[in-house]
């Protein structure tokens, strides 16, 4: 079943865009993958990301391409509002270049409860018993359901993971991939919920933050940070949220503010 839904536009108050179609390399981030968790490099091309590895290995194979130094910052993919309104009208293409801006990819009509097989929640406005449905085997998806107070995507992630019922609390990882790959199974589409080779170049550069790795309950002290654990890390959403400085769609960038030295 096709569903409507609205892919956020350029901002119209970022800087001039770069040529997009010119392969870019970017350098010195915490890339959120379980595939290359030690990568510090990833070069995007043709709207796909081409390649990811160490910065070493990439000023050897890709010398010629664009670079964009990002050292510090997380790249991970864009999250998808599974239900941008309540009543499930089409999202208003004019709250584009705010959803891009706060780091979502994708926008999809409302409303919430259980669409193409997936639990939507927005857990901002409402509680879930996350856990039981997670340990159900059901998958999850988070939304802000048009509320002003939801906006922030980073919201839905601490809500489920840090705030409600202690007992049907989930991780920080597990509110994430309902965040991003949990909307994108709602649109239709398979994702692998993080970054590798060969996918559509869509993700978001966030500015360099605290980062951790977070169970929930007891769990927390039993989660190794060690990047060969193959467990992505997050932003420590205990002090706030990272700002998105850079959203990228299909290699397009839609939103930028990334300083003008770092493009």
């Amino acid at each position: 079943m096709s569903t409507p839904a609205s892919a956020p536009s350029s901002s119209t108050d970022a800087p001039a865009p770069l040529d997009d179609r010119l392969p870019t390399l970017y350098t010195g981030m915490v890339l959120y993958s379980t595939d290359e968790p030690e990568a510090t490099a990833m070069l995007v091309a043709d709207g796909l990301i081409a390649w990811v590895g160490t910065e070493d290995s990439a000023a050897v194979l890709h010398p010629d391409a664009r670079r964009v130094d990002v050292t510090g910052c997380l790249i991970t993919p864009g999250f998808v509002d599974a239900a941008a309104t309540a009543d499930g009208s089409a999202p208003d293409p004019a709250g584009d270049a705010a959803a891009a801006a706060a780091g979502i990819v994708l926008r999809l009509p409302g409303p919430t409860g259980t669409r193409e097989g997936v639990r939507v929640v927005a857990p901002v406005t409402e509680s879930a018993p996350y856990l039981d449905l997670v340990a159900d085997g059901t998958p999850l998806a988070l939304a802000s359901a048009g509320e002003e107070g939801a906006a922030d995507p980073w919201s839905w992630v601490r809500a489920a993971a840090q705030q409600g019922e202690p007992s049907q609390r989930i991780s920080d990882r597990a509110a994430f991939l309902a965040a991003s790959r949990g909307g994108q199974r709602v649109a239709g589409r398979r994702h692998p919920g993080s970054l590798r080779t060969g996918i559509e170049a869509t993700f978001v550069v966030w500015e360099p933050w605290d980062l951790t790795v977070r169970g929930h309950g007891d769990l927390i002290e039993t989660w190794s940070t060690d990047p060969r654990s193959r467990t992505p890390l997050l932003p420590d959403l205990e002090q706030g949220a990272p700002r998105a400085l850079r959203t990228v769609i299909d290699g397009a960038i839609v939103h930028d503010a990334l300083p003008q030295s770092g493009a």
